[in-house]
C-alpha cells in the first residue's frame, strides 16, 4: 500500500467531521465498478435524490454529474426501446454534459473509471481546461459490487460485470504507482473500501494550504484493505 501524507482539516461547524478539501478548478472523478457505490455517494455527500434528469448546481457552486442523469434524460425519447441498444447514447451524452461543466467551477463526475480511452479523454479535456483531475476510487469486491446492484433494483450483464471486475483489477493495480498511473496529470488519487467511504462525510472545494487534497487523520486511521491506495502528487 502506497500512503501519501495526511494532514487533519479543521472545520469550524464540525471538528471531528470526516472530509476532503480539494482547490476550485477540480474535477473530482468517483470511480469505482457498477454497484460500488457511486451515486449513493453522490447523493450523500450532496444532496442529489437520484432522479434528476441534468447537472445539479448545488449551493456551493458544485456541479455535480452523474451518469444516471443522461439515462433518465434520454430515457423519454428511447425508453420504448432494449436498454442494451442506446446504451452507448448514454455514455456520449455523461461525456458531453462533462465538458460543458467545465466552466471553471468545481465539478463532480460519476464515473466507473475502467475504460482507458474514456480517462484519456478526461484527461485532454482537464489540460485544455485548465482543471485538475482528482480521483475517488470506491472499491468494492464482486460480491459487494452484486448486493449494490440488487440494492438499486438494476444488474449489469454477468458478461459485463466480469469485464469491469477484471479491468478494476488492473486498474487498482496500477494506482499503486501513484495517480498518473489513473490517467495522465491526475494530482491525486484516494481509494476507500465501501466502509471507509461511508465514513466520508463531506467534500469541498476552496484554498488549500497547497495543490494537494489532504485526508484527515480521523479518516486514515483505519486499517486499510490490502491494494488501496492513498497518494498524493
Amino acid at each position: 500500500m502506497v500512503q501519501g501524507p495526511t494532514r487533519h482539516v479543521p472545520t469550524a461547524d464540525d471538528a471531528t467531521a470526516h472530509g476532503m478539501v480539494y482547490p476550485p478548478r477540480s474535477l473530482l472523478l468517483v470511480t469505482g465498478v457498477p454497484g460500488a457505490g457511486k451515486s449513493t455517494l453522490l447523493r450523500r455527500l450532496f444532496g442529489l435524490h437520484g432522479n434528476e434528469e441534468q447537472t445539479v448546481l448545488t449551493a456551493q457552486g458544485v456541479r455535480v454529474i452523474d451518469s444516471l442523469q443522461s439515462r433518465y434524460r434520454l430515457r423519454r425519447l428511447l425508453g420504448h426501446l432494449p436498454y442494451p441498444l442506446w446504451r452507448w447514447t448514454v455514455h456520449v451524452l455523461h461525456l458531453a454534459r462533462t465538458a460543458a461543466a467545465l466552466r471553471g467551477g468545481p465539478v463532480v463526475v460519476h464515473e466507473c473509471g475502467t475504460r482507458s480511452p474514456v480517462r484519456a479523454l478526461l484527461a485532454l479535456l482537464c489540460r485544455l481546461r485548465r482543471y485538475q483531475m482528482h480521483v475517488v476510487m470506491i472499491d468494492a469486491t464482486p460480491r459487494e459490487a452484486r448486493s449494490g446492484q440488487d440494492a438499486r433494483g438494476r444488474r449489469v450483464s454477468a458478461r459485463s460485470h466480469r469485464a469491469h471486475a477484471r479491468r478494476w483489477r488492473r486498474l487498482r493495480a496500477a494506482a499503486r504507482c501513484g495517480p498518473a498511473a489513473f490517467a495522465p496529470g491526475a494530482r491525486s488519487l484516494l481509494a476507500l473500501d465501501r466502509h471507509r467511504a461511508r465514513e466520508l462525510a463531506w467534500v469541498r472545494f476552496g484554498p488549500c494550504a497547497d495543490t494537494r487534497a489532504f485526508l484527515p487523520a480521523a479518516v486514515e486511521a483505519p486499517p486499510a484493505r490490502p491494494g488501496l491506495v492513498v497518494s498524493d502528487t
